[in-house]
C-alpha cells in the first residue's frame, strides 16, 4: 500500500467526521445544562420571591400588636375605637385626630405612616435572640434508676412522675431536678444567668451565605389608595367604609379610614430591597455597589419580583384582643365555669385577604 492510498484519506474523513459529531453533541449536552440551569435558577429565585410573601405577612402579623420596643400595641387600626393604629395599649386611642391619634406610635411621613414604605434584606442570623439549642425535647427530667413502669397495675405504662390521677405517686418527689435550672431542658445557647443581654438581643450578623438572595417592601396604603376612584388601577373597591358604636354607646358612628391594607413587593436578588438608582443615593447606600449605577441596573435587571396586597385583620377567633377571664356562665350550656382564662389562637390577628397584582404599582 502506498502513501497515496484512497483509504488513508477515507479513514481520516471518518475520524473527522466522528469527532465533528462528538463535538456537536457535546455543545447541545452543554447548551441543555446551561438551559436547564437558567430555569432552575429562575425557579429558585420565583420560589425565594415567593417565600418573601410569608416572611412580609409575619411581619405585618406581629407588629400589629408587638414589636415596637417595649409597647404592646392594638393593630393598625385600633381595637377599641378603629383609629389608625398602632396605639400603645395602656394609651388612650381616642384623644387627638383618629387619622392620627395623638398616642400613635408613628410619626407623619415615617414609617409605619400611611403613605409611607419600608425594606426588609432578608438574612440568617448567626445566633437568634433567645436562642436555645435544637433536639427533641423532654421538659421533665426523670431520675436515674427510676423504672419506665412503677405503677403495680401491670396493664398500665406509666413514665416515673408524670403519672394521672390513679396512678402511683411514690416516685414523683424523684423527679430529677424538677423546676430548677442547673440543667434546663430546652438549653440556651447563651446562658442567661451570666450574659441575659447577649441572651435576649442575639447575634444579628449574617450568616455566611445568606446575605443578598431575598428582600421584601412594604407600603402602607393611605385611605386614597383604596377609596375606589381607580387609581391607581388597582383600587376598584372602596375599603374605607363601616360605622360601629362609639365608647358612649352611640351607634351608626363613621369608622375612621382602613389602615391595614398593605402592597407588598417580594424579590429575589442582590439589590437589596431598593426600587431604584435614586433609592439608592437617598438611603446613602451606594457604596453597597460599587458606586455604579449600571451595576445596581444589571442586578435589578436579574432578579425576580412580586407584588401583592393583603389586608390586615383583627379577628383572631376568641372574645378579645389579648383573651379573657371569663366569669360566667357556659355560653353553650352546661355548669358554669369561673375563672377560665381563653386565650386567642393568634395575639397578631389574621390577614382578611391577598391579592396578587399582574403588573408594577405606582409605588412601592
Amino acid at each position: 500500500m502506498t502513501s497515496t492510498d484512497p483509504r488513508r484519506g477515507a479513514l481520516l474523513i471518518i475520524v473527522t467526521g466522528m469527532a465533528a459529531l462528538l463535538l456537536s453533541l457535546a455543545m447541545a449536552f452543554l447548551s441543555t445544562m446551561r438551559s436547564d440551569g437558567d430555569r432552575t435558577r429562575w425557579v429558585a429565585r420565583d420560589t425565594q420571591a415567593r417565600m418573601m410573601l410569608n416572611a412580609a405577612i409575619c411581619y405585618v402579623l406581629e407588629s400589629s400588636r408587638l414589636g415596637w420596643g417595649d409597647q404592646e400595641t392594638q393593630g393598625w387600626n385600633d381595637l377599641r375605637n378603629h383609629a389608625v393604629g398602632p396605639i400603645p395599649i395602656d394609651r388612650d386611642p381616642g384623644v387627638g385626630d383618629p387619622r392620627q391619634p395623638t398616642h400613635r406610635v408613628w410619626t407623619v411621613g415615617q414609617w409605619p405612616a400611611p403613605g409611607t414604605s419600608m425594606r426588609a434584606a432578608m438574612a440568617v442570623w448567626e445566633r437568634s435572640p433567645s436562642a436555645v439549642r435544637p433536639g427533641p425535647r423532654n421538659p421533665i427530667l426523670v431520675g436515674p434508676g427510676l423504672p419506665l413502669q412503677d405503677d403495680a397495675d401491670e396493664r398500665r405504662i406509666l413514665v416515673a412522675g408524670l403519672h394521672g390521677d390513679s396512678g402511683s405517686y411514690r416516685s414523683l418527689s424523684d423527679v430529677w431536678r424538677i423546676a430548677s435550672y442547673d440543667r434546663p431542658d430546652p438549653a440556651a445557647v447563651v446562658d442567661p444567668r451570666t450574659d441575659p443581654a447577649d441572651f435576649r438581643s442575639g447575634d444579628g450578623r449574617p450568616r455566611l451565605g445568606t446575605s443578598n438572595l431575598a428582600w421584601f417592601r412594604m407600603y402602607r396604603e393611605s385611605a386614597a389608595d383604596h377609596d375606589g376612584d381607580r387609581s391607581p388601577y388597582y383600587d376598584v373597591l372602596d375599603l374605607n367604609g363601616g360605622r360601629g358604636t362609639a365608647a358612649d354607646g352611640t351607634t351608626g358612628v363613621a369608622y375612621p379610614p382602613n389602615a391595614s391594607v398593605f402592597l407588598i413587593t417580594c424579590g429575589a436578588g442582590a439589590s437589596q430591597g431598593f426600587r431604584d438608582w435614586a433609592d439608592v443615593v437617598a438611603a446613602g447606600a451606594t457604596a453597597s455597589f460599587l458606586d455604579d449605577p449600571s451595576y445596581f441596573s444589571d442586578i435589578r435587571s436579574e432578579e425576580s419580583v412580586l407584588w401583592y396586597r393583603i389586608e390586615w385583620s383583627a379577628q383572631t377567633g376568641d372574645y378579645g384582643p389579648k383573651g379573657r377571664r371569663q366569669n360566667q356562665g357556659w355560653p353553650y350550656g352546661g355548669d358554669e365555669i369561673w375563672d377560665q382564662f381563653f386565650t386567642m389562637p393568634s395575639q397578631g390577628g389574621s390577614i382578611r385577604w391577598v391579592q396578587r397584582l399582574d403588573q408594577e404599582p405606582p409605588q412601592w
